[in-house]
């Protein structure tokens, strides 16, 4: 069996780009390179969105269940919003990267970090004690 050799087809391909200088046939050579669209090879992850109202549960240093209630502003990877809690409301501020979240409370006398993954309509992670914590999507 023949091999088919793409030798001669890409030198009449060269030949016909280049054009006739002076009656004569002349290839230039020039840089071939044969690229696809950074778009099209690129995956782009969809956009993680943390925005809107949340409930979240978390075990605090005493080991003793709390609740509240989250009201989460997104712009672009910053976070901001409210953290309503039985005790009353704090400001809340934070970031977001990849999946990767990471809420701040600031209360009158304390400040609470929760750090974890956000997927889709559920938060889950650590606090800044070590603690676990989960939020869900209202």
């Amino acid at each position: 069996m023949q091999s088919f050799s793409p030798a001669p087809v890409l030198l009449c391909v060269l030949l016909l780009a280049t054009g006739e200088v002076g009656g004569v046939w002349q290839a230039k050579a020039q840089p071939l390179s044969i690229a696809a669209s950074s778009a099209a090879t690129q995956e782009v992850a969809p956009e993680v969105v943390t925005a809107g109202a949340w409930q979240i549960s978390w075990t605090d240093a005493n080991g003793d269940s709390k609740q509240a209630s989250m009201q989460i502003k997104q712009e672009g990877a910053n976070l901001s919003g409210t953290f309503q809690a039985p005790r009353g409301s704090a400001k809340l501020t934070g970031t977001l990267q990849g999946s990767h979240v990471s809420i701040n409370v600031k209360a009158a006398m304390r400040q609470i970090a929760f750090t974890g993954l956000i997927d889709g309509d559920k938060m889950s992670g650590t606090t800044s004690t070590g603690k676990p914590w989960t939020a869900t999507r209202q």
